[in-house]
């Protein structure tokens, strides 16, 4: 077991808090639809747990009402302003009807997350796919709106390679340790 503590990416405005949202429904829906195979039934069970909590998140923010003070919300965006937030009309954003749709029914999203109860061992299949496309249109918009945050799926930095290991044993580098150039060796011209 790893001793290690683990936290999430720093956010600095509310706003980024919304776009960790939406940044982990993608990278979750994106494994889920993956034609990889998962290492174990766990590991797809976390993926999916994941997606539904962060697409949950997020139908409560589009939905355009606050259920508690400390809510971020559509509606609301003077709770979350900055010199980036949008000055422009968020009332089409407004998704009510998510809401309606994923929440106010009997086999609601929150009843297989949020608590145990006597709904978890009726089997529910979700529709990763729909339920994404559900809600991408008001993703991709409200994105539009604001500077890029996607610590999760933005594409990963060129590791340094490391001289480490490749000399044999007992002999010595001048290397300074310093990551390599990325730029290509210029080639003289003839």
């Amino acid at each position: 077991m790893s001793a290690a503590l683990h936290t999430r990416p720093d956010k600095l405005e509310d706003y980024e808090t919304v776009l960790y949202e939406i940044d982990m429904l993608r990278f979750t829906k994106d494994r889920l639809m993956s034609a990889d195979p998962f290492k174990s039934e766990g590991e797809e069970w976390v993926y999916l747990e994941a997606f539904l909590l962060h697409f949950r998140n997020l139908i409560e923010f589009f939905r355009g009402k606050s259920s508690r003070t400390d809510d971020l919300s559509i509606a609301q965006p003077d709770v979350w302003p900055n010199q980036k937030t949008p000055t422009v009309d968020l009332t089409p954003l407004n998704r009510p009807d998510l809401w309606t749709k994923y929440e106010e029914i009997p086999e609601r999203i929150s009843k297989y997350l949020q608590h145990c109860t006597k709904q978890r061992v009726i089997k529910k299949k979700w529709d990763v796919q729909a339920m994404y496309e559900d809600l991408r249109p008001v993703l991709e918009k409200f994105e539009a709106l604001l500077p890029e945050y996607k610590p999760a799926t933005k594409p990963a930095m060129p590791q340094p390679v490391s001289a480490t290991g490749t000399l044999g044993a007992g002999m010595k580098s001048t290397a300074s340790g310093a990551q390599p150039s990325l730029t290509p060796p210029l080639t003289p011209q003839p």
